[in-house]
């Protein structure tokens, strides 16, 4: 996929997102318990943190780079 296509992509997951809390949880523009130590919601921001960069990882690494599909000779 193209460098245009990804940002397309992101964009496209990133305006989802913001609806669904738009619908779903409008406080949390307000609500920032993300940032107290030791609640779940400063854990689950960081798995959710992580997991999105794992997403983008993903989508920018070339296809013949994933595990799997290289050459694992050497």
């Amino acid at each position: 996929m193209s460098q245009q296509g990804n940002v397309a992509l992101l964009l496209q997951r990133r305006d989802g997102i913001r609806q669904w809390l738009d619908d779903e949880a409008p406080y949390t523009d307000s609500d920032q318990r993300h940032l107290e130590a030791n609640t779940p919601e400063r854990a689950y921001w960081h798995h959710g943190y992580q997991a999105a960069l794992t997403d983008i990882l993903q989508l920018l690494t070339p296809a013949e780079q994933k595990s799997g599909s290289g050459d694992t000779s050497r």
